[in-house]
């Protein structure tokens, strides 16, 4: 159950950040006055992006109290992942080898403190 908690809570900061990442290409491409930031901030993406970003923190809460944070904490790492695949896969953005061999060691590091 913990771990679907996890995922849960990960998988909502990362909807968050993509949210941001749309919300930014949309309404931000060419900004010439506060009113068009101020439009931006209340936009349907940046709104959304907070709920997900707060829905996730308070499930994150519920991780913490039930987990020690040396072991809850690495698993915040699959966000990095969940994003760059978000990147690639919706944003189609080049993604260098390096960084899916650093996927590889995150998901390694990540497997080894979910055994202990």
């Amino acid at each position: 159950m913990i771990y679907l908690l996890i995922l849960a809570a990960v998988g909502l900061t990362s909807a968050g950040q993509i949210l941001q990442k749309i919300g930014a290409e949309r309404y931000l491409k060419e900004i010439v006055s506060w009113r068009q930031v101020g439009r931006a901030l209340v936009s349907r993406e940046i709104i959304l992006a907070l709920a997900c970003l707060a829905g996730g923190t308070l499930l994150w809460l519920a991780v913490l109290y039930h987990m020690d944070v040396s072991k809850a904490f690495p698993f915040v790492s699959l966000g990095f992942v969940l994003v760059m695949l978000a990147a690639r896969l919706y944003f189609h953005e080049a993604v260098p080898w390096f960084r899916w061999f650093g996927v590889v060691l995150i998901t390694a590091g990540i497997s080894l403190v979910a055994q202990t």
